[in-house]
């Protein structure tokens, strides 16, 4: 989609709304001050974004010595936002609001090497469900997670970039956005989860304009927030961590085939074979003889199991080599690390930031914050709802469903830019 002249009056009521929503500029003299923009175009464009329900006049006046200007807020209970992921063990569905609120979400327990046709069936069968739950809004769009990345121009998945499970290749051969778009008759975005997860983290009031996301699951990956905007890479792939090699010597062979991955020590795979080998061997401690799950071996080491605390300390170690060379090279502001029970674990990231210490330049670590994602992980949902926000309001899609006034008119999105589904 070619982005639309700053002279487009719709590129302008979306620059409007996105000052309004980010606080930079809340009344019509700070409006005009930062567009550039005559006052009569600054009124008509407030006017056009009221209209749309995309801000309201807060109550409040703000005043630079004379009369006061009336002050604008981004209304974001106007609309409703479906978000999803498509995890290789759960799917989770939830309904936010334009303001990345979340108002109710799911958790289902779910073997993605079912049919992908039933998968995409039970979630948009939740997301109806939730629809039916609170009828007070219509969705405007919907936006969807996949344990695998994306080519953001066709939506579509792309491989695993090494030979893995089943469940991770099916989406390839599924053009979820296409099935979602037509089922939910609304626009539809999918993206990797980890990629949402950073949107989510970098949704956060505070967040710096450079920012990296390590998401601790099946494998290790990353998203990166670079100047403010999710930095994908050429070909999609960029944080795809979990095969750098961490360390040369060892001895573990990688599904890749390769030795010393990241991957043999952090994801969730190795963690838990290397938990059920102590349990054959008899060194198992406090693990019970059944399934062992990462949430198993963080419990049993917190609770003092001397094998369980050497497997969590060798997650961590590499885990912190591979991010000290991630904030030598991209030198973030701030690294947040979520997922799974790993990056909970205080005796993981504890590990982490002193191998991170020890390996990055001292200059790259000096103003850098480190932090835990939430435990409930619902920086992935909100950033699933923010991919779904911030695209419907960006220039390009405001100038085609601002005039008429509701943003799921799909046939003329589909018909005008079939490749964007």
């Amino acid at each position: 989609m070619v982005a639309p002249s700053h002279q487009d009056p719709w590129a302008q009521v979306s620059e409007v709304v996105r000052l309004i929503h980010s606080g930079e500029a809340r009344t019509r003299p700070e409006l005009a001050e930062n567009t550039r923009l005559g006052r009569n175009i600054i009124t008509q464009r407030i006017q056009s974004a009221l209209d749309l329900g995309l801000i309201r006049p807060s109550g409040e006046q703000r005043s630079r010595g004379g009369r006061g200007a009336e002050v604008y807020e981004f209304s974001g209970d106007q609309g409703r936002i479906l978000a999803a992921t498509i995890g290789t063990a759960e799917l989770r569905v939830a309904l936010t609001d334009l303001d990345l609120q979340i108002i109710e979400s799911r958790r289902i327990e779910w073997d993605l090497m079912v049919s992908p046709q039933a998968t995409c069936e039970r979630v948009a069968t939740e997301m109806e469900d939730l629809l039916r739950a609170h009828p007070e809004h219509a969705a405007w769009g919907v936006g969807i997670g996949v344990p695998t990345p994306v080519q953001p121009v066709t939506g579509r998945t792309i491989g695993p970039l090494i030979a893995g499970p089943h469940a991770l290749e099916w989406a390839t051969k599924l053009d979820i956005r296409t099935w979602f778009t037509q089922r939910m008759n609304s626009p539809v975005w999918t993206e990797s989860i980890s990629n949402l997860a950073t949107l989510g983290a970098a949704a956060e009031p505070d967040s710096p304009s450079d920012l990296l996301y390590v998401r601790m699951g099946r494998g290790v990956s990353a998203g990166i927030i670079s100047g403010g905007r999710l930095h994908r890479g050429a070909d999609a792939l960029a944080g795809e961590i979990t095969h750098l090699t961490v360390d040369p010597s060892s001895t573990q062979i990688c599904l890749c085939g390769r030795i010393g991955c990241l991957d043999t020590f952090a994801s969730q795979w190795a963690v838990e074979a290397a938990a059920g080998r102590l349990l054959m061997s008899g060194d198992g401690g406090a693990l019970e003889s059944r399934a062992v799950t990462v949430a198993d071996v963080v419990a049993a080491a917190e609770a003092g199991d001397p094998g369980c605390v050497d497997l969590i300390l060798r997650a961590a170690d590499a885990t912190g080599r591979a991010l000290a060379s991630a904030v030598t090279w991209f030198n973030p502001r701030r690294v947040v690390v979520g997922g799974n029970a790993l990056a909970m674990s205080h005796l993981f990231t504890g590990a982490l930031t002193r191998t991170l210490n020890a390996q990055a330049p001292a200059g790259a670590l000096q103003n850098l914050d480190l932090t835990q994602g939430s435990a409930e992980r619902t920086e992935e949902l909100r950033g699933a709802a923010a991919l779904v926000t911030e695209t419907l309001l960006s220039p390009s899609y405001l100038m085609e469903w601002g005039p008429g006034g509701f943003p799921i008119d799909v046939t003329k999105i589909l018909d005008r830019y079939p490749l964007l589904v």
